[in-house]
């Protein structure tokens, strides 16, 4: 298994018409983050990234909305992902949008997620997986091209980060049969098809996260009620 941490800088997109198959590709997540962000209720919303940065969020209950990204076009706050200008405990949701493929620490940036949410916050992200066609032409040749060029974690391995921070699952989206090697959209039935028999072959998957901070509640002391004595008098 590969480290998460590395030192090489990665080479992240601008923009989702930087690479094969990028517009179709935030079509698919826009209309997943459609049907969950009404759902999520709060005050801030930090989009972290540039192709998140992108997404519409226009259906989210959330009014205030903060951009976060290295310098670029989109950036509302030109900042580094792993060390946010932002305290602890003031956001209610926070979007990735493949910000950890194209991430040298994805631990940090979690962890710095992690300390921003409210106790009760959430966190929507999505990801390349390995373990699929695109994943395949990754390998062949195609390792210094955006988006084969990221670093593709399997959502397994990114639920168990998220579990080790306190994070909850409770959506797990897979999509995107194709290895966006072609300018042409895949077919809708070959996307139907896979969706329902090749789940763990999908090229993407988005998933949704509950953060939960269990209280720590003391110990009590186990009061116990003394027996009483009983005497008998002396009697002369």
């Amino acid at each position: 298994m590969k480290p998460a941490k590395i030192s090489k800088k990665i080479i992240s997109p601008l923009q989702w018409q930087d690479f094969s198959g990028g517009e179709w590709l935030m079509q698919q997540e826009q209309q997943y983050l459609n049907q969950h962000l009404p759902g999520i209720f709060g005050y801030h919303l930090l989009k972290l990234g540039h192709l998140s940065c992108q997404m519409d969020c226009r259906h989210s209950m959330i009014r205030h909305h903060v951009n976060i990204a290295p310098p670029g076009i989109t950036a509302g706050i030109a900042a580094e992902l792993t060390a946010l200008p932002i305290q602890e405990s003031c956001i209610d949701l926070c979007l990735l949008h493949h910000t950890l493929d194209f991430a040298s620490d994805p631990h940090q940036i979690l962890r710095e997620v992690e300390r921003v949410l409210t106790s009760d916050g959430y966190i929507i992200l999505s990801g390349f997986n390995p373990m699929s066609l695109m994943g395949i032409r990754g390998h062949l040749g195609r390792r210094r091209i955006i988006p084969w060029a990221c670093r593709m974690f399997t959502p397994m391995r990114v639920k168990d980060w998220l579990h080790l921070l306190g994070f909850e699952v409770i959506h797990d989206e897979r999509y995107a049969f194709t290895s966006f090697a072609g300018a042409k959209p895949i077919a809708t039935w070959v996307e139907q098809q896979g969706r329902q028999y090749c789940r763990p072959f999908a090229s993407a998957y988005l998933m949704v996260a509950h953060k939960r901070t269990i209280p720590l509640t003391p110990v009590q002391t186990k009061w116990q009620v003394k027996r009483s004595v009983s005497a008998t008098p002396l009697t002369s």
